[in-house]
């Protein structure tokens, strides 16, 4: 299951996991009863036959121990080893492995086995945000499902009702901002985020942007949160992120008649409008690129450097 962050990938592979693990109701009629125990056990995250993994907190990727158990029981334990096991409720064996863009290659080849031979009746949802980030070995193996961003509309409504927003207006404001993903609407309305994100975007549209004040800027936002690694790198994700969303609405803005719903770049002074559209697109490829060298453990110091000093040198294109 492929797509951006925040767009429901995983709350559809667990529906999924419910539809056919549900005592209740057929599951050839994806309509899960939630009232048997079994989807009261998925609700809880207590269901004997589904497998869940993901990355953990203090960690920046999947580990081995979680495929196939600690060293002490490797191959004896873990989600290979449990998704082998007989079906407690004698139907099938689901696995979910969120954030499976994080797998390290060691990891991937411990997979490989169980993705080629899986136990008759088992089921694995492998939850990316990018095909690329998946070893070709990897990929051959599985059935790709493409899942595209929230609707404006539908993003509103998830807004109102996770009280991200008070009234209609207020959720379809913050709903035009976030590029469709529930996540990019939780560092929206942070208030420890809105006043960076403001300087951020007062600094990238400057031109000739100042690479060593943006630098040290980012830096000091990032280690705001803490000496930890791990909170460092996510708030440098969401940084990232916040420069993804301002050159593209730079890039919407500067064409002719383009209908876009996010005011980032509608007030872009008239120098940047002489920018083309390759520029733009030069450094939003530079924005996703520092997140995925981020993933794989590049400095953050010197990731942001790099960074800044390559976004200065497009902005004077």
């Amino acid at each position: 299951m492929v797509g951006p962050d925040g767009i429901g990938k995983r709350t559809f592979a667990r529906l999924l996991a419910k539809t056919m693990l549900c005592t209740g109701s057929d599951p050839s009629d994806f309509s899960p009863c939630c009232r048997c125990e079994a989807c009261a056990q998925i609700e809880a995250s207590s269901h004997p036959d589904l497998i869940e993994i993901a990355r953990l907190p203090d960690k920046t990727g999947l580990i081995m121990d979680q495929l196939v158990g600690e060293k002490e029981t490797r191959m004896r334990s873990g989600l290979c080893y449990e998704l082998r096991m007989k079906p407690y409720s004698g139907r099938r064996k689901i696995a979910i492995i969120d954030d499976a863009d994080t797998i390290a290659e060691e990891g991937a080849n411990a997979l490989l086995k169980t993705l080629e031979e899986p136990p008759p009746g088992s089921l694995i949802f492998l939850i990316s945000t990018s095909v690329q980030r998946q070893l070709p070995t990897i990929r051959s193996r599985c059935q790709l499902a493409r899942f595209q961003p929230l609707t404006a509309e539908h993003l509103s409504q998830l807004v109102l009702r996770l009280g991200f927003a008070e009234s209609e207006d207020e959720a379809r404001t913050v709903a035009a901002h976030a590029n469709g993903s529930i996540a990019t609407v939780a560092h929206w309305v942070d208030e420890d985020l809105k006043s960076f994100r403001q300087e951020l975007f007062g600094q990238l549209v400057q031109r000739p942007l100042d690479f060593t004040k943006l630098a040290k800027a980012v830096q000091g936002n990032m280690e705001s949160v803490g000496s930890d690694s791990q909170p460092r790198r996510e708030r440098l994700k969401i940084i990232l992120d916040f420069a993804l969303q301002f050159y593209r609405g730079a890039m919407q803005a500067s064409l002719p008649h383009e209908q876009h719903g996010s005011s980032e770049g509608k007030e872009l002074p008239p120098h940047w409008q002489t920018l083309g559209s390759d520029a733009f697109i030069a450094a939003i490829k530079r924005c996703l690129e520092a997140r995925e060298h981020l993933d794989r453990m590049v400095s953050p110091a010197s990731l942001i450097e790099a960074w800044a000093a390559d976004l200065a040198v497009i902005s004077r294109a």
